[in-house]
Parts: C-alpha cells; structure tokens; sequence
C-alpha cells in the first residue's frame, strides 16, 4: 500500500484505488464517488494509504499481463522492416494547415516509424518529439481560423495519417479546454505514440477489411504492447504509457483490455481515445460509414456517454461548426 494525502484526494470524483487508515480498515472502496461528506470524515485519519483493486494493481505497478518474450520470440508478431521510407502525399485542399505543413508531418511521421522498425528508439524518440513541437506550433496558430473540424484532417492513407490526426484533434480539444501547456505538449506526445503497439501485429492482419474473432483478438493486443514499448523501451512517463494501454477503454466499462470505466481511466486517455475514435470514424475505419463530419458528430452523439464521458463529449461536439457538409473525397486534390 501507498501512503496518499487527504489534499491528493480532492481531486477524484470517483476514486481509482481502494483506500485504507493506519489500522489497516478499508474506508473507501475503489469506483465510490467521493462526496464532501465522504472527505470529511476521511480528513479525520492522520494516515491515508491507497492499494489498487487486483485486476488495476498489475497494471498500474507492473508489467502489463503479456509476458514480453512471447511476441520477442514469435515471428508472426513482427511486421517485415521497410525498405525505405514512403508515406501518402495526398493533401486536404480545405486544411487551414498549409499543403507543405501537411506533407512535412507525413514525412515526420513515417520516418520515426522507420526508426522504430529499425529499432533506432531514441532518434525515434527525438523525431517525435519534433513532431510534436511542430503539431503544438501550427494548431496554434491556425485554431482562430478553423471553422470546422475537417479543416484539421491530414488525408491519405489511414496508417500515414491516424496518430496524426489523432495528435491534432486531442491538442485541438487541450486548447479548447483551456488544459495547462504541460498537459497539452503530454496530450500531443502520447497521441502520436497511442497506436505504437501496432507496428508488432502482423501485416495481413492490419491490411483486412474484414477481421474474424481471432482477428480481433491479435489487434486488441496493441494496447499491452504500445504500453511495454513506450515503458521498458522508449522510457516515457507512466501517464503516457498509460495512454497507450487505456485508449480503447469505455465510459461504461465495454473496452478492454480491462473494462475500465468513468474515471478509472485516465483524463489523458480519454481524450485522446475520443479524437481517435473520431478519426476512426472520418476515416471510414469502423462499421459506421459515413460521408462528412457531420454524419461522424452525429455518430458521437448517438454512442453517447456508453463510451465518452459526457462533458469531453459535449466540448469535443461544440468545438467546431456542426454542419460540416463536405466528403473526404471533395476535400483531396
């Protein structure tokens, strides 16, 4: 157990972990919502101790539950190295980003992805940190001009662009929450590194339309192995490890890889598991087809609080004009 401030507790609605006095007596159990009255009477113990339900201590305070030796022995979890370096050079005619700033972060991007397959972690580890200052630098400079949320979207193909968009979007929302700077550079970093896991699943796999159950069983598998990566590989703070791992968790407990729910899961991977659903979606990734980004908000809507948190829901929605009429394919010379 872990010894935690009554200050420290203030800001959880719901508490995460369960919570213990000097006498080792449970006060509260992890999911309560922690009320004014609830506070007040723990305020009364001199000590607080915190100890994680079992099924969050292992993955908070451990190696997540895949043992690493598994996919570092097993071939058909490694994808061929590239050749060389290619990414999609299409541009979006309606970004408020200019074409060249477009084609630069593709560029960016695939080219840390090949230092990641070459395994050449830390100029990996520097490239995205350039990106992300370059993300940080033009959504800035931009969002006083952007209208609708489509002028944000890098167009082209789906694995040039996601952790992209998904970066862009998230930092988009930071701005717009009024999230402190720290935060938001944190946002941006660990929503280009959210899908990393990826780069280990099997080439055919990823290239499907269609995935059977066992399919979808080696994909879900992406999120233990982003974390493993970013954690004993790369170094990267536990908070953006965490997002790798969380970001396909749901509001209601309906994600995996551990059904976390509410507040259980992150503020960081919230955020940036809504924009990458959302890109998901704009990107015709999910089961959901849609034409604009009009149809993709009013998909949002309809998946509601089952897998957002309602207030991130509502400011992602209201961020941008709602009547975002024109496709994707208009938008790409």
């Amino acid at each position: 157990m872990e010894k935690i401030d009554v200050e420290e507790l203030v800001k959880f609605k719901m508490l995460p972990f369960d919570l213990y006095n000097d006498s080792g007596v449970k006060l509260v159990n992890a999911g309560e919502i922690l009320t004014s009255g609830k506070l007040l009477q723990i305020s009364q113990y001199e000590n607080l101790y915190k100890e994680m339900p079992k099924h969050q201590e292992e993955r908070r305070t451990s190696h997540p539950p895949v043992e690493k030796e598994s996919f570092e022995q097993s071939a058909s979890f490694e994808q061929e190295k590239p050749k060389e370096i290619i990414f999609d050079k299409t541009v979006n005619r309606k970004s408020m980003f200019k074409a060249q700033s477009q084609v630069d972060m593709k560029s960016y991007f695939a080219t840390t992805m090949f230092a990641m397959q070459e395994d050449a972690k830390q100029d990996a580890i520097q490239m995205i940190g350039e990106i992300k200052d370059k993300i940080l630098d033009d959504v800035h400079a931009i969002l006083p001009e952007v209208k609708y949320c489509s002028q944000l979207k890098l167009l082209g193909n789906y694995y040039d662009c996601h952790s992209l968009n998904t970066a862009i979007l998230s930092t988009a929302l930071g701005y717009r929450l009024n999230l402190d700077e720290d935060f938001i550079e944190k946002l941006a970093k660990a929503a280009l590194l959210h899908d990393i896991g990826m780069t280990k699943l099997p080439k055919e796999i990823l290239e499907k339309s269609v995935l059977s159950q066992q399919d979808n069983k080696i994909l879900q598998t992406h999120t233990k192995i982003g974390y493993k990566i970013l954690k004993y590989e790369m170094g990267m703070p536990e908070d953006i490890c965490l997002v790798a791992l969380e970001h396909h968790e749901n509001n209601d407990g309906s994600g995996y890889p551990f059904k976390l729910s509410g507040e259980q899961i992150s503020e960081m991977a919230r955020i940036i598991g809504m924009c990458s659903f959302f890109d998901d979606l704009t990107s015709n990734r999910t089961t959901n087809r849609v034409r604009n980004t009009k149809d993709a908000l009013r998909i949002m809507l309809e998946v509601g609080s089952r897998k957002f948190t309602p207030q991130l829901l509502y400011q992602f929605v209201n961020m941008y004009n709602y009547n975002d009429l024109e496709s994707y394919e208009e938008m790409a010379q």
